[in-house]
């Protein structure tokens, strides 16, 4: 589904990898659906992509790699920083069957205990962005699937991002903390270039009180709004259960054509 606003407008073009942090610190706006669909729409668009689940839940990983060695996921190189990132990547699964050009570094859920080891190091949020610069022009793009929190893990991605991609959906407090939210990249960033945008993720056009409502919240940001909008649609919530991305799940349906206009979205102007 389409907005009204260009996307991505002040995004400078960028050498391969382009970084793409999808991050919220709120629970339940679709952080995960947002990555995995992207992910697979990249990766059949041609683009040698990387998906890197951060979220000690692991969501991305049951649904890509669903059998994981406990040792081989992203929490290894925030045990030891010289751990080569390449060593955890594994080829993507959908319906059992390998995905082309679409890889993913798993994750379980012993990351949020190494979280909180790396708390007190020095450098501690430039660890994933020093790791991630060995893969040199492996992919074309990574995606980067952040835990619903500002901890330490999200402040690694936020630091090694080119663009911070921020799903929100219309509920009337989907958009508490995003103030919070904004000064902790401005925080971590600094003068470091890059984008931040804001994705309306499951939309409803039933619930037209709710919509107003958001819309007139979001007309202080509109300038970082996507023009793609995700409807909100059964499928979507039936993909995600039985394990697959939409493109596969229901190919044809709401839910494919709109996360097929965020890739678009993504390769005109990332």
């Amino acid at each position: 589904m389409q907005g009204e606003r260009p996307a991505f407008a002040q995004h400078n073009r960028r050498r391969s990898p382009m970084k793409i942090t999808v991050l919220n610190q709120k629970g339940g706006v679709g952080k995960t659906t947002v990555s995995v669909n992207l992910a697979y729409g990249l990766a059949r668009a041609g683009k040698r992509t990387l998906l890197i689940d951060l979220d000690p839940q692991a969501h991305s990983t049951a649904i890509y790699c669903p059998q994981v060695d406990k040792d081989a996921t992203i929490g290894a190189v925030f045990e030891d920083r010289k751990t080569d990132l390449s060593a955890l990547v594994r080829p993507a699964e959908a319906k059992g069957e390998a995905t082309t050009n679409l890889s993913i570094i798993p994750s379980n859920i012993h990351l949020a205990v190494t979280a909180e080891r790396v708390i007190s190091h020095h450098f501690r949020e430039q660890i994933l962005d020093r790791a991630l610069k060995r893969l040199k022009d492996t992919y074309d793009v990574i995606l980067l699937d952040c835990p619903p929190n500002l901890g330490v893990i999200t402040a690694n991605a936020i630091y090694t991002a080119d663009t911070i991609l921020i799903p929100t959906t219309y509920g009337k407090y989907s958009l508490d903390g995003i103030a919070d939210l904004f000064a902790s990249i401005e925080v971590l960033r600094g003068e470091r270039p890059g984008g931040r945008f804001i994705l309306r993720n499951a939309f409803d056009s039933r619930n037209r009180q709710t919509n107003d409502y958001v819309n007139r919240e979001l007309e202080g940001v509109k300038d970082l709004l996507l023009q793609t909008v995700i409807r909100k649609t059964e499928a979507i919530n039936q993909a995600q259960i039985t394990g697959e991305p939409i493109f596969t799940f229901d190919p044809s349906g709401h839910g494919a054509q709109d996360f097929e206009a965020l890739t678009q979205e993504v390769l005109r102007h990332g």
